[in-house]
C-alpha cells in the first residue's frame, strides 16, 4: 500500500554541530520553503505629487474679454506689477450698468487674491465696495476673477486677446476725439507726444498726458486733470485702443479712489 508524501515538517530542525556545509544548505532551503513565518511585505506607497509651478504677476497680464453675445460684457486689463482693472457693461443704451473693479493682485498659493474697489456708475454716489478678489490664469488662454463672498459672488471668465502683445505708439493714439460722459461730450486732441487737451460741453475743460508703459504692450498708462467750475479733479488709469473698431477705452479713478471713469471715445 502506497502513502502519500508526508510534507516537510515547518518547524525548526536541531542542526548537528557537526554537520557538514551541504547539509546546512538542505536545512537552509527546507526553511526557505516553509516560508519562515515572516510579514506580508509592505505595499509601496503611492508617490507625493509634484506641486505645480507658483503663479507669477508677469504670467495674468494682458488684455482679457468675455465672450460675446452675452448679456454681459466684461473687460479686463492685468499690468505685469499686478494692477486689474475690470469694466462690466449689463444692459443696453440707456437702462446699461457699467460696473468698474480696481485691484492689485497677489500671488496667493496656486492663485492671486487682493482687496478692491467696486464702482457702479451712472448717477450713483455711493461710495466704491471694497470686495475681495480672487483669480486663477492659464497664461495666455484665460482668466476667472473671483470677486465677493462665497454666497454673494461673481465669477467673471475672461479669455486673452493677442492684440495685448503689439506694441502701441503715441502717435497711433494721435488725433480728435470725442465721447459721452454723464450730461455732456467731451472732446479731446491728443498729440503725437500724448499730450491732452480739450473741453466738455458743460464748460469743463480738460489737459492730460498718455505715455508708454515700460513692458511696451497695447496698453498706456494715462493721466487727465478735469477743470469744472472751479474744482480740479485728477484722474488716473490706462488706455488702450481697439484696432477692429479704431475706438479708444480708458478707465480712470480719482487720486483718492473715491471715484470712477469709463470713456469710449471715437474719432
Amino acid at each position: 500500500m502506497h502513502h502519500a508524501p508526508q510534507a516537510l515538517p515547518c518547524s525548526s530542525p536541531t542542526i548537528p554541530a557537526t554537520l557538514s556545509w551541504a547539509s546546512a544548505l538542505l536545512v537552509a532551503l527546507m526553511l526557505a520553503g516553509c516560508g519562515g513565518g515572516g510579514s506580508e511585505p509592505e505595499p509601496t506607497p503611492e508617490p507625493t505629487p509634484e506641486p505645480g509651478p507658483t503663479p507669477t504677476l508677469t504670467a495674468a497680464q494682458g488684455i482679457w474679454q468675455s465672450a460675446a453675445g452675452g448679456a454681459t460684457s466684461t473687460s479686463a486689463i492685468v499690468l505685469p506689477d499686478g494692477g486689474l482693472w475690470a469694466v462690466q457693461i449689463s444692459g443696453t443704451g440707456a437702462s446699461a450698468t457699467t460696473r468698474v473693479l480696481k485691484a492689485t493682485l497677489a500671488v496667493q498659493g496656486r492663485g492671486y487674491s487682493a482687496t478692491g474697489k467696486s464702482y457702479t456708475l451712472g448717477g450713483s454716489t455711493s461710495a466704491p465696495a471694497t470686495v475681495p478678489v480672487a483669480a486663477s490664469v492659464v497664461e495666455k488662454s484665460s482668466l476667472n476673477v473671483r470677486t465677493g463672498t462665497d454666497a454673494g459672488g461673481e465669477t467673471l471668465a475672461l479669455a486673452w486677446q493677442a492684440r495685448y502683445d503689439t506694441s502701441a505708439s503715441l502717435a497711433g493714439f494721435a488725433g480728435a476725439w470725442s465721447a459721452t460722459l454723464g450730461p455732456g461730450t467731451v472732446r479731446w486732441s491728443i498729440d503725437e507726444q500724448g499730450r491732452i487737451t480739450g473741453t466738455r460741453t458743460t464748460g469743463c475743460t480738460y489737459t492730460g498726458q498718455l505715455a508708454l508703459r515700460p513692458e511696451r504692450k497695447a496698453v498706456l498708462d494715462a493721466l487727465v486733470q478735469e477743470d469744472c467750475a472751479g474744482t480740479r479733479t485728477q484722474l488716473g488709469g490706462v488706455a488702450t485702443l481697439n484696432p477692429d473698431s479704431g475706438r479708444m477705452s480708458m478707465v480712470m479713478t480719482t487720486a483718492d479712489d473715491t471715484q470712477a471713469v469709463v470713456l469710449g471715445l471715437a474719432r
